[in-house]
């Protein structure tokens, strides 16, 4: 699969009013993506729904996004517990955005994925940009308590 199947009928200017910065490394980031996860379902997904976003979709995606956002600082600020049900309940909101935009994400995924919160400084930056330092490593720890909420549930 090539990054060629990972397309968006946005033209570029939409992509930099709705995309930000993204838009100016959007080569290198599907580079990195396909060399990831290019041979997985998840990639192969992803690509074909993106294909299908327009701007509308894409400006709901962000506002959808910065709603988690938004409640990640919230809870941060008033020093929630991250194994908390508040908390997890974010960090399903988070998992379910994916799922509903992206690709079908499984809590054993979003483990694991989590781990790249902490771990790649750039991915603990796009969730730091916009929550509250500290925030790569809370919302892995609700994300994990998330995880197994749904698995004592069944």
């Amino acid at each position: 699969m090539t990054r060629r199947r990972m397309r968006s009928p946005l033209s570029a200017e939409d992509k930099r009013e709705v995309w930000g910065g993204f838009a100016d490394r959007e080569e290198e980031y599907l580079d990195e993506v396909e060399h990831r996860w290019g041979d997985s379902e998840a990639y192969a997904d992803s690509a074909r729904r993106v294909a299908e976003y327009g701007r509308a979709e894409w400006e709901r995606i962000n506002r959808d996004n910065a709603a988690i956002e938004a409640r990640i600082r919230e809870l941060m600020a008033v020093g929630a517990d991250p194994r908390g049900t508040a908390a997890m309940d974010v960090a399903e909101a988070s998992r379910l955005h994916v799922s509903r935009w992206f690709y079908a994400m499984d809590h054993e995924f979003h483990v694991r994925k989590s781990e790249l919160y902490v771990q790649d400084e750039r991915f603990r930056q796009g969730i730091e940009e916009n929550t509250a330092p500290g925030a790569a490593e809370w919302l892995r720890a609700a994300i994990i308590a998330n995880a197994e909420r749904a698995r004592a549930r069944g």
